[in-house]
Parts: C-alpha cells; structure tokens; sequence
C-alpha cells in the first residue's frame, strides 16, 4: 500500500487547510478523529490524511511533522505550525474551532469540573498511553497488550518488551487505574451530566482493553461485566449507543480482530504461558 504521507494536501479555494495525519486503530488519534466526528462540518478547514502502520517506521513527511514518528499530528498550514501530542491537538481544535460547529461543548463550565476533567485525561496520558521516553525498549503501559517482545513486522526491535516482569507490571499498573477510575468518576459520563474532553480521551482506550485484556490475558470480558467494574462497564455500553463513539469503536475494533486473526498477539500470549509465576489475570 502506497503511504499516505507522499501526496500533498488540496486547497479548498482560498482557503488553506489543517492536516491531521490519523491512523485508524490509534487511541491517540481517535480520540482527535472522535472530537471531529462529534462537531461535524469542519472538512472545510480540516483534511484528514489516513496513514498505514509501516509509515510510523518509514518516517518522511510525518518525521517533518512529528520528529518522534508518531500520530497524531497537525498541520496549521495557514501558519506552518506543526502539532503533536494529543492534548495539544485538542486544546488548539477547542480554541480555534470549538464553537464553530452544532455539536455538544465539552469544556466544562466551572474551574472545578474542568480541574476534574484534567486530572482524567493527565492520568490516562501519563499512566496508560506515552511512554515519557523516546529511547529505545521504553513503552507506555498500554504496550504491554500488544509490543512483542522480539523483533516483528508489528514491532521493531526498539519497541520490543523482553522483560517479562516488566510487562506484568505494567499490566498491574492498567489494572490499578482501572480500580481508581471505577471509583473517582461521575454518572453518567465521566465528568457527569454532560459529555467531556475525558469520555473522548478514554473511550478508545478502553476498546484496545475491551479486545485484548481478555484475549491475551484471560480476563473476564471487560466493560461487559458488572461485578468488578459496574460503573465502568455502564459508561462503556452507555457510550457505545452514541454514532459517534460507536463508529470511532468499529474503527479500532476492526482492526484489532484482523491483527487478532493474523497472529499479531500470538507472541504476547506465549510470553504469559511461559511465565505462569507472574500475575496476568485480575478479573
């Protein structure tokens, strides 16, 4: 498949677009892709380009736009700034085109319920999601579902995981803040009554978690049960009937089975059946 990353963007009229360089089973950028699906009629300012696995590694354009070789990024080509980091993204989505549309206002209204909201989203970004480090074999948390620990055309050799114990760390460290999560949010969206920039953060997370918690590591089907996480679980199935969080859910969903169904877990599996010491399984 030939990257997206080679062909320019168009020009609608005058008017020169933003770029956001997605990447279809991303938490990270579905959760930039979700907050554009909710606001709706931004094509006009914002083109979309849908990159493929291999143009994380190959680097070129995105390189330009993000030296770390990740999504997502953002092109503000009317001033040439470049963006990166998720948060980043959002807050310059918020403050530029936030109230250009019909969808629903996600900031909260209060400096308390936006502190709360904060403290949400800096918690899964620094615990779940980003490594803090760039150097080669350090990984975010949520790595330890997938990242095999040798070399593989999914993982290079300096995003391997050969630690077993490291993994089982991190899968304890998902699991705690799961637990804190269950008990710190609100109903019935996280923050409360309305939808917040916390939902669209941790939703497509927690499909990664839907699919492969069980699958690699034995655990009851999260999000459907209703024992150890009940008010996670009724957020999750709450935001499942929204188009919107449905849709961006199908986007990683599709693309997990199909890895699934081509072996891409398989080595993580093996590495929880030749370490039975070590605690895999929480609920």
């Amino acid at each position: 498949m030939a990257s997206a990353l080679k062909r320019e963007s168009p020009c609608s009229g005058n008017k020169i677009k933003c770029i956001f360089y997605d990447l279809k089973h991303s938490n990270n950028s579905a959760r930039i892709r979700l907050w554009l699906r909710i606001h709706g009629s931004l094509e006009e300012h914002i083109e979309s380009v849908m990159l493929v696995h291999n143009d994380m590694d190959d680097g070129g354009k995105l390189a330009e736009v993000n030296p770390l070789k990740k999504v997502p990024a953002f092109v503000v080509r009317d001033s040439g700034l470049n963006l990166y980091e998720s948060f980043v993204i959002l807050s310059y989505l918020e403050d530029r085109f936030g109230g250009q549309s019909d969808g629903p206002k996600l900031v909260m209204d209060t400096p308390e319920d936006r502190a709360f909201v904060q403290l949400l989203v800096r918690v899964h970004d620094i615990y779940i999601s980003s490594p803090n480090c760039t150097q080669p074999h350090f990984s975010h948390t949520q790595g330890c579902m997938y990242l095999d620990a040798v070399p593989t055309k999914y993982t290079p050799e300096r995003r391997t995981m050969p630690d077993p114990v490291v993994r089982a760390s991190k899968l304890r460290e998902i699991f705690d803040r799961l637990n804190w999560l269950e008990i710190i949010i609100r109903s019935p969206f996280m923050a409360g009554e309305r939808m917040s920039h916390a939902d669209i953060t941790w939703f497509p997370t927690c499909v990664f978690m839907e699919v492969l918690l069980p699958y690699v590591f034995d655990w009851s089907p999260i999000f459907h049960e209703y024992e150890v996480f009940p008010r996670l679980s009724q957020w999750f199935e709450m935001c499942c009937k929204n188009e919107h969080f449905a849709s961006v859910r199908d986007d990683i969903y599709g693309v997990l089975i199909q890895q699934k169904e081509d072996g891409r877990f398989d080595g993580v599996r093996g590495v929880v059946k030749c370490n039975p010491n070590l605690q895999w399984k929480y609920i």
